[in-house]
């Protein structure tokens, strides 16, 4: 059983040029997690997707916006394609879509690899509506490398909580 993602985003002008700085994290608050499992819940069993705002913090990103945009595929159990609109955030911004498949749990699929076109890609594994597992992935040159994805929560005693993902 294959699985599509597809977003398509306008063309990035040739004379565009990105300083790269690679995110060690990204942190999620729980209202922005609250968000996304709402999504993702309302989406179920289609799969659901958007984007996390965010914005950067020393060598981490924070998320502090959710963007949810409409599934359009036509195998939305399988698939999630979508067009950006204006409510789309700029850069930094992570793009998420639900997995809701017990064959696809926690990782990239390999449509996902060819299809996402932003760098930074969240997998949020929801078999039964509810958000499982959280696996955040970076294009690196020649692959996708994962990055952890934290909570908000700090302190002295506890430190940084990691969400919980599947291998």
């Amino acid at each position: 059983m294959a699985f599509e993602t597809y977003l398509y985003l306008p063309p990035v002008p040739s004379s565009t040029v990105y300083a790269v700085r690679r995110p060690s994290a990204l942190v999620v608050p729980e209202a922005v997690r609250a968000a996304v499992a709402d999504d993702v819940r309302a989406a179920h069993p289609r799969e659901a997707g958007g984007f996390l705002g965010c914005e950067r913090r020393g060598d981490r990103l924070y998320a502090t916006t959710h963007v949810a945009l409409d599934n359009e595929a036509e195998a939305p159990q399988r698939r999630f394609v979508s067009t950006e609109t204006d409510a789309v955030p700029p850069s930094p911004r992570v793009f998420y879509h639900s997995h809701t498949s017990a064959s696809t749990p926690s990782g990239l699929t390999g449509v996902d690899r060819r299809n996402i076109p932003d760098s930074l890609a969240l997998v949020v594994f929801a078999p039964h509506g509810d958000p499982y597992s959280y696996r955040l992935f970076r294009r690196a040159l020649f692959n996708w490398q994962e990055v952890p994805v934290e909570t908000a929560a700090e302190t002295a005693a506890v430190g940084r909580e990691r969400l919980p993902r599947l291998v």
